[in-house]
């Protein structure tokens, strides 16, 4: 609430200094979408199309003054075809759809017993003939891996395997290229993204909650974790971009955690 408050009084004085408002945009990621989370879904996009302009996230255009929001979903589940893709095209909002490629038709077993997120029993990765019928006027697919591992945990000839042949597969089963890549679990670094860039991918997204496409030849493209069950304060206040202080928040707990952790003079921790 103080980040947006702040930049709506710095909008305000801009404004009335004269100044167009800058161009703006929050790329949203979202993963499954159950039937029971579909008319909280359906409220959230009403939200976004009151509070910004729809962007596309193949965006190579520069943005118009203002603020956009783009909507992109992780893995490939059939929940979002089922339950997010007609609450789209009902409101004309573009979206991207990266998808594990050598899980299509299968289930996602990449999520651990426990984990905190897990999509519905029977909720698959979509098949190959599905992903074939998706509108390509409306959705932009993406990879995500072969397999959805941890990245830069990878052997450097593993880890190329992932970019390329995913990439690969997809382009034979869509007969038409693919141009943008997410990381697994948002996990990179700099030799990832250089290995994007020789794979052919034209922008890789991270899961880094910071304001985006703000240069239309931008590579890494942050993302803002969204789920139908936030509130719609909390919804509203992400499209808003009211989140975009929480890397430098984990940037000064890193370090402050670092100092912490580092030896004193005599040698004591």
């Amino acid at each position: 609430m103080g980040c947006y408050a702040v930049t709506a009084l710095w909008e305000k004085v801009q404004t009335a200094a004269g100044k167009a408002p800058h161009a703006r945009c929050v790329v949203l990621y979202y993963h499954a979408m159950p039937l029971r989370q579909r008319k909280r879904f359906a409220r959230q996009m009403d939200i976004l199309l009151r509070c910004a302009k729809p962007a596309h996230p193949e965006l190579k255009a520069p943005l118009s003054p203002g603020l956009h929001a783009a909507v992109t979903f992780d893995d490939g589940y059939q929940s979002v075809v089922e339950n997010a893709l007609p609450e789209l095209q009902k409101r004309n909002i573009p979206f991207a759809f990266f998808v594990v490629s050598h899980a299509l038709g299968g289930p996602a077993r990449w999520i651990p017993e426990g984990e905190a997120y897990r999509p519905d029993e029977g909720d698959n990765i979509l098949s190959a003939e599905q992903l074939r019928g998706l509108p390509a006027n409306l959705v932009v697919i993406g990879s995500h891996t072969m397999s959805h591992p941890q990245l830069p945990e990878l052997p450097e000839e593993a880890a190329k395997q992932e970019l390329t042949q995913s990439r690969a597969l997809l382009e034979q089963v869509l007969q038409r290229e693919i141009r943008l890549f997410s990381f697994p679990h948002g996990a990179f670094n700099s030799s990832l993204v250089k290995w994007c860039r020789e794979a052919g991918y034209e922008r890789v997204f991270s899961i880094e909650p910071v304001m985006a496409l703000s240069d239309p030849h931008e590579y890494v493209t942050g993302r803002v974790w969204a789920d139908a069950d936030d509130w719609n304060l909390e919804f509203r206040l992400k499209v808003l971009g009211a989140y975009r202080w929480l890397p430098a928040a984990f940037e000064w707990k890193r370090k402050l955690l670092g100092a912490l952790k580092k030896p004193s003079r005599n040698g004591s921790h």
